[in-house]
C-alpha cells in the first residue's frame, strides 16, 4: 500500500502520516504484525521483497523522510482501513485511505476524498479533473476512446473537481500521456505502475470457477489438476506455459532456501520467543523418548521453521497469508522432501496446492480480520491436503475430498495473536494445521468420505467465519491475547517496539 500511494505524490517524500481507526484491526497488531516496516518500505519506493524492509525506519532516517504511526477517531468502514497522508518538500500532500485484504492483497479506497478502486494490478492513469459530472464522463470518454484494452475505469466527481482513473495492462507511452495533459479540463496526471506480479486480465475466459466445475474439466478432459492449474494461470495471466512453471520453481526455491535457513536457528524474530524449530527437530530425529510420528516430524518442524522466518522478515509466500506461511513449506515441501520426490513433482504438487485455493475463494478473500484463523492455516491445511492427496497417486476428486476433510477439521478457529506478533500461537497453529493436511489425505486415500463437497465445506468456512465475533478476527481483543500472560506479553513487547 505505501509502494502504490507514494507513486500519487510527486516530488521527494518529506514526511508521512499513517491514521489507524481506534476500533479497527490495525490498532493492536500493526507493530506485531510489522505493517509500520511494510508501510515505510513501500512509502521509500521499494517492493514487499527487497530485504531492506527489515531496517525500514533506519532507513527512513536515512533518506530524510519522516513517518509517524497515530490513533485518530475515525470510523472502521473496513477492519484494515488506514489514512495515509503524505507530503513532499514543497509542502504539496495526498491523502489516501487504504484497506488491506488479505493475503497479500491491498486496495486504496479513496484518493484525496474521491472514491477509487485500486487494487495494485494494473497500470493506472489517475487524473485530476475541474468540470461538472457531464464534463468528466466526456473526459472520461475521450480517454477510454485512447486506450480500447483497457481493464476498466472510473469517475468521481465532487464541488465542480473530478478524479478520473483507467486501467490497463501495460504502461502508459510518453505521447499519450502528454495528449492527456492537454485535455481541457485536465488539471494533474499522474501513473501507478502495478505491485502484484501477475497483472489483471478482467476480459479473461476463465475455464472453470468452483471445485465442480473444475473436477467437470478434469473428467471431460481427462487432465490432472496441475495441469488444469496452468491452464487457469495461462488464460488469467496471460502467461506462457514455461513462464509459470519456472516461475513456480522459483517459489518452491525461495521457501526451501528460507526454511533451511530457518532450521539452523540463527534468525533474530524480534518478539516473545526465539526461534526453536531446528532444536526440536533434532530432537524428533535423535531422542529416542520421541514420539515417532513419522512424516509429520518433518512436515511439522519445517512449518514451524518458516513461520520463524517470517518472524525474523524473511522473504516467505504468504500462502494464502502471511499468518499462514508455514503450511505449504512443512505440509507440501517438508512431505516431499521427506519421501525423496524430485523438483518436477514438488511443483505439480504445488500447482494442485494452488487451485485448490482458487476454487476455494472464488467469491471471497483470506483475510483473519473478516473470517478468523480458519482461513490462515485453516485454508492452507486444506489446500495442501489437496495437493498431497495428488502426491499419493489420488484422484482430483480425491484431492477435493482431503480439501474438505481438512476444513471440516479447523471450522471456527479463531485467529488470536499474543501481542500481536504472528507467533503464539500462529507458529504452533501452523504446525498442527500441516499435521491435518497429512492426516486429512491419509483418511481419503485410506477411503474415507468427508461428504460434503469441497464447494460446500467451502462456502461454510467463510460463512462461520462471519459468525465470528470481531474479538475472535486478529483484532488482539479475545483468546489468548486477554489472558494475563498474554496482557503481559504485549506489554513487554510494546516497550521493546517502543524502544526500536
Amino acid at each position: 500500500m505505501g509502494y502504490l500511494c507514494r507513486q500519487l505524490l510527486p516530488g521527494r517524500l518529506k514526511k508521512a502520516t499513517i491514521e489507524f481507526a481506534r476500533d479497527g484491526a490495525y490498532t493492536k497488531m500493526y507493530k506485531g504484525q510489522r505493517s509500520d516496516m511494510g508501510y515505510i518500505n513501500g512509502l521509500l519506493g521499494r517492493r514487499p521483497e527487497d530485504p531492506r524492509l527489515r531496517k525500514a525506519f533506519s532507513e527512513a532516517e536515512k533518506e530524510g523522510v519522516e513517518v509517524q504511526f497515530v490513533i485518530r477517531d475515525f470510523p472502521p468502514v473496513v477492519p484494515n482501513i488506514a489514512h495515509v497522508i503524505m507530503e513532499n518538500e514543497q509542502g504539496q500532500t495526498v491523502e489516501v485511505h487504504t484497506d488491506s485484504t488479505g493475503g497479500g492483497t491491498v486496495k486504496l479506497l479513496s484518493i484525496d476524498g474521491f472514491d477509487i478502486s485500486i487494487v495494485g494490478d494494473c497500470y493506472e492513469l489517475v487524473v485530476y479533473t475541474q468540470g461538472s459530472e457531464i464534463q468528466n464522463q466526456a473526459l472520461l470518454g475521450k480517454m477510454i476512446e485512447l486506450f480500447p484494452d483497457n481493464e476498466g475505469s472510473s469517475c468521481c466527481v465532487r464541488d465542480g473537481r473530478g478524479l478520473l482513473n483507467l486501467k490497463r495492462h501495460t504502461p502508459y507511452t510518453a505521447e499519450i500521456f502528454g495528449k492527456i495533459k492537454e485535455m481541457p479540463g485536465v488539471l494533474e496526471v499522474r501513473t501507478i505502475s502495478p505491485i502484484l506480479v501477475v497483472p489483471s486480465n478482467r476480459n479473461a475466459s476463465l475455464p472453470f470457477h468452483s471445485a465442480a466445475e473444475m473436477l467437470e474439466m478434469t473428467a471431460k478432459t481427462g487432465k490432472p489438476l496441475w495441469e488444469l492449474a496452468i491452464d487457469y494461470e495461462m488464460a488469467r495471466s496471460g502467461w506462457t506455459r514455461e513462464k509459470i512453471l519456472d516461475y513456480m520453481k522459483y517459489v518452491v526455491e525461495t521457501m526451501e532456501s528460507g526454511t533451511l535457513e530457518a532450521l539452523a536457528g540463527n534468525i533474530d524474530m524480534m518478539g516473545i520467543i526465539g526461534p526453536t524449530a531446528g532444536k526440536i527437530k533434532r530432537y524428533m530425529d535423535t531422542d529416542p523418548k520421541s514420539i515417532d510420528m513419522g512424516v509429520i516430524n518433518t512436515a511439522s518442524t519445517w512449518a514451524m521453521a518458516t513461520m520463524e522466518y517470517s518472524s525474523a522478515m524473511g522473504v516467505v509466500l504468504c500462502a494464502p497469508t502471511g499468518g499462514s506461511a508455514g503450511v505449504f513449506p512443512g505440509a507440501i515441501l517438508g512431505t516431499m522432501t521427506h519421501m525423496g520426490c524430485s523438483m518436477d513433482e514438488k511443483i505439480k504438487a504445488m500447482l494442485v496446492t494452488a487451485i485448490i485455493g482458487i476454487v476455494m475463494s472464488k467469491d471471497y478473500n483470506y483475510s483473519a480480520e473478516l473470517y478468523g484463523c480458519q482461513v490462515e492455516p485453516g485454508a492452507a491445511s486444506a489446500m495442501a491436503a489437496g495437493g498431497l492427496a495428488w502426491v499419493m497417486g489420488g484422484t482430483p476428486e480425491q484431492s477435493c475430498q482431503a480439501a474438505s476433510c481438512a476444513l471440516q477439521n479447523i471450522l471456527g478457529t479463531i485467529c488470536d495473536p499474543v501481542a500481536g506478533l504472528v507467533q503464539i500461537p500462529c507458529i504452533n497453529r501452523n504446525a498442527m494445521s500441516a499435521a491435518n493436511s497429512v492426516v486429512s489425505a491419509n483418511m481419503v486415500m485410506g477411503g474415507f468420505d468427508p461428504l460434503i463437497p469441497l464447494d460446500q465445506a467451502a462456502e461454510t468456512l467463510f460463512r462461520v467465519g462471519k459468525q465470528l465475533p470481531s474479538e475472535l478476527r486478529c483484532t488482539c481483543a479475545g483468546g489468548l491475547c486477554i489472558t494475563p500472560c498474554g496482557q503481559r506479553l504485549a506489554e513487554e513487547q510494546e516497550i521493546r517496539d517502543n524502544a526500536r
